[in-house]
């Protein structure tokens, strides 16, 4: 491959300012690309956050350790300046892995663990080059079509992070993160409808995967759309009715003024957890919805003598509170 070269080596110093680029790096695409969908509040904030994404750094630990092992098998004598390590390899280890890959060149692993230490080396360009050859010769190794997605976004070519994501798809049908990472991606650069029919497409092929779901849920919650975020979201509870899949729903009633069955998701929660005090707050809006305003202060309060640190539950008290007076108020001004 010949990708390895002497550029870029330098004292420990710049290993140090090395790895902070890099992890500045990793925070800013993966903030970028998991952006937070507007919030929905049921007392306190619940987190409509994008799921099943592509695992920027687990798949990258998977790759290196699965790469140290076999290169520990591979290798006679191996001194520790040979480990690969995600934020920072010596020039020896590289120059290892890739005499290692030039002997297995269909390896995915050890493919996408040159590139990314490369990455991690602050050698960009040459991972960019490595990943492009290894799609080229590997045209399933959908991995390395997401990596270029991030390497793109990296050198703020945003449609290169939706077009490697697209061919992700076409190289693996069944990689569920290419599908959310291009849904997520098009949601956030305004196209919702794209968003949707790329989880459209993923469902026809794996109509079990529940990030599907909760995706379609949250991009129809972007777009104020609830009703069709319930629909897609009760598909998701059906498949994992999980703690927060069912918080979500119970929220997204909120946002349908559908009280009373808002309040049934929140109760169904507290029966296994009955110290989750974001539920509490949830059960709370419930019945505050429904004028029943002593019910849901003593609810904040419940919660906050769970949690006495917790600033948002505090503000909810007040305003519960302060709703309860105003309609109290208002009673009193419809009595004859």
């Amino acid at each position: 491959m010949g990708l390895i070269s002497d550029s870029n080596i330098g004292s420990e110093g710049t290993h140090i300012v090395v790895q902070k680029r890099y992890l500045v790096h990793i925070v800013l695409l993966i903030a970028w690309t998991l952006w937070p969908v507007p919030n929905s509040r049921a007392g306190v904030i619940v987190p409509f956050e994008p799921t099943g994404m592509f695992d920027f750094a687990g798949t990258a630990e998977k790759a290196i350790n699965y790469a140290n092992a076999y290169l520990k098998r591979q290798t006679t004598a191996w001194p520790a300046g040979l480990e690969l390590r995600l934020r920072w390899s010596s020039k020896e280890a590289l120059d290892n892995l890739e005499r290692q890959l030039q002997q297995a060149p269909e390896d995915f692993e050890l493919q996408t663990a040159l590139g990314v230490t490369l990455w991690g080396s602050s050698r960009e360009k040459e991972a960019q080059r490595l990943f492009e050859q290894s799609v080229r010769a590997n045209p399933s190794y959908a991995i390395g079509h997401c990596y270029l997605a991030y390497l793109g976004l990296l050198e703020h070519d945003r449609s290169a992070f939706g077009r490697h994501f697209e061919q992700a798809i076409q190289a693996d049908p069944t990689y569920v993160p290419a599908y959310n990472n291009l849904a997520i991606f098009n949601n956030k650069i305004g196209k919702a409808d794209a968003a949707l029919r790329v989880l459209t497409q993923g469902i026809a092929r794996l109509p079990n995967e529940v990030s599907f779901f909760t995706n379609q849920a949250i991009i129809h919650g972007s777009q104020e759309n609830w009703e069709a975020a319930e629909v897609s979201l009760r598909k998701a509870v059906a498949l994992q009715p999980s703690e927060h899949n069912r918080l979500m729903l119970g929220t997204i009633l909120l946002k349908r003024e559908q009280y009373e069955r808002a309040r049934m998701v929140f109760e169904s929660i507290l029966e296994t957890n009955p110290k989750n005090v974001v539920t509490l707050a949830g059960l709370a809006d419930s019945y505050k919805g429904q004028h029943e305003f002593a019910r849901a202060i003593t609810l904040i309060k419940q919660a906050i003598a769970i949690d006495p640190q917790n600033a948002d539950l505090k503000d909810e008290l007040r305003m519960h509170e302060e709703a309860s007076q105003s309609w109290k108020s208002q009673e009193r001004n419809r009595r004859p």
